[in-house]
């Protein structure tokens, strides 16, 4: 019901793939000084592909602040630092309109329905093609990839239904018409209207705390509606999750229908909205509690992990099939992290955290032990070793000459995001760089020598 055929596959096709030298290396001492590579073969590294998402190459990122992979592969960059999401393919395209009927173009501008422009801070996109936005304020927007497609024809205003003994009635409430379905009354007639169908296809409202009956929902949850800051979304299924930075809490919406839409293709498709339904993490400084959330994701075993720039843990994971214990998971460890800023999951379950103050990337397998680093360099440094032997109650001392690695963290300046895609393409919001930049995981030959 939500795909088309006219929406564009994750096409690798058009990726060129360049392995580069892995960072500044010293001389190595004579007597071992070779052309051999510093990785053996089968080593196993995380690779740049060039070339970077920046200027030099036409893209005018401000500051790109959220990354995510779409649905249909396209990547979205939220650029907190202009109007505008930029949306990417696989291969480096950036897009306004594509050749399979997407139009991007009010993406490229964001506004809102008073034409006041829209900064996104954090961006998700559902199943549904709905891309959620939020711009750091206690409202949720929401634009519509498939709408945009497929184009919008008419939407319902009423529809006949018809009781068991034959009654029949025009109903044009959603909720009332769902309720006398389940009363077994069925639908004989609809509807149908042309007026102001612009609405669905721009970005919209979604959750609005400006709304009383949805501001006093959300007090039931000991919350002050005026107070919200949302500075991460993720979704699952019906509900939506958004993160509030300021009362420190993790809200869960449902889903709710608003409107019956007929696409240009004859579909019959609904439209929502959110409504709060649960607080899904409190405010606390212990393992499952938030403080200062910002990005989330959710993952396919049904749990919500989330990162944090407050106290205690910087990366947190609620629900689900298991979750991490302090002390015991690499990925808990309490002075690993400065500002993680975001929390992404590849197919396989293993876990990217962007570790902003730090500037690099951190993988973690599904049980939380750390594996690699990624956007740093390797860097082979030239050392000398004393040993000292006891002979005849004196000690010898004899040098040799060796080398050692280290990662130096010297290629991205404060990455607040990370994303991967379906073949495990590291996609990094390089903030203060203005570039997105791009890695794999190789087992190939590293040909980088210590020429």
């Amino acid at each position: 019901m939500f795909s088309s055929n006219k929406l564009r596959g994750a096409s690798l096709s058009g990726l060129l793939l360049l392995m580069v030298a892995c960072g500044v290396k010293f001389d190595l001492p004579t007597a071992t000084n070779t052309s051999g590579p510093i990785f053996s073969a089968g080593d196993t590294s995380y690779i740049r592909i060039s070339p970077d998402w920046d200027a030099s190459q036409g893209y005018a990122f401000s500051s790109p602040w959220d990354i995510i992979v779409g649905a249909d592969g396209y990547v979205f960059i939220a650029d907190h630092g202009q109007p505008r999401i930029h949306v990417i393919s696989p291969s480096g395209t950036e897009e306004i309109v594509d050749e399979y009927g997407n139009d991007f173009s009010d993406l490229a501008d964001l506004r809102d329905v008073d034409e006041n422009p829209i900064f996104p801070f954090a961006i998700d996109q559902d199943s549904r093609l709905n891309l959620f936005i939020a711009d750091s304020s206690n409202r949720l927007m929401v634009w519509s990839q498939y709408l945009n497609n497929s184009g919008v024809d008419s939407i319902m205003t009423a529809m006949q239904l018809t009781s068991p003994t034959d009654q029949q009635i025009w109903v044009s409430s959603l909720d009332s018409i769902s309720s006398l379905q389940l009363d077994g009354w069925s639908a004989s007639d609809v509807r149908w209207s042309a007026d102001n169908l612009e609405i669905w296809t721009k970005p919209h409202l979604f959750w609005d705390l400006n709304d009383p009956q949805e501001a006093s929902e959300l007090a039931r949850y000991f919350v002050d509606p005026a107070l919200v800051r949302i500075t991460g979304i993720s979704s699952s299924d019906n509900m939506c999750y958004v993160a509030d930075a300021h009362a420190n809490v993790i809200l869960g919406l449902r889903y709710i229908p608003v409107a019956l839409l007929m696409t240009g293709s004859g579909e019959q498709i609904l439209t929502y909205k959110g409504t709060v339904v649960e607080r899904k993490v409190s405010s606390g400084t212990g393992n499952g509690t938030v403080n200062d959330p910002k990005g989330m994701t959710y993952g396919k075993d049904g749990g919500l992990f989330y990162a944090q720039w407050g106290q205690f843990f910087s990366i947190h994971k609620v629900g689900g099939s298991s979750g991490f214990e302090y002390g015991e998971d690499e990925i808990m460890e309490i002075d690993r992290y400065n500002r993680a800023s975001d929390v992404s999951l590849d197919p396989l379950g293993n876990i990217y955290v962007a570790d902003t103050g730090n500037d690099r990337i951190q993988q973690f397998n599904a049980s939380g032990r750390f594996v690699f680093n990624i956007g740093v360099s390797q860097v082979l440094i030239d050392s000398t070793i004393s040993d000292s032997l006891l002979v005849d109650l004196e000690y010898q001392v004899t040098d040799r000459d060796t080398t050692f690695q280290i990662e130096v963290a010297d290629i991205l300046s404060a990455p607040r995001s990370v994303a991967v895609d379906g073949v495990g393409i590291v996609y990094i919001a390089d903030t203060d760089n203005q570039r997105v930049m791009r890695f794999r995981l190789s087992t190939e030959l590293d040909y980088a020598t210590g020429e």
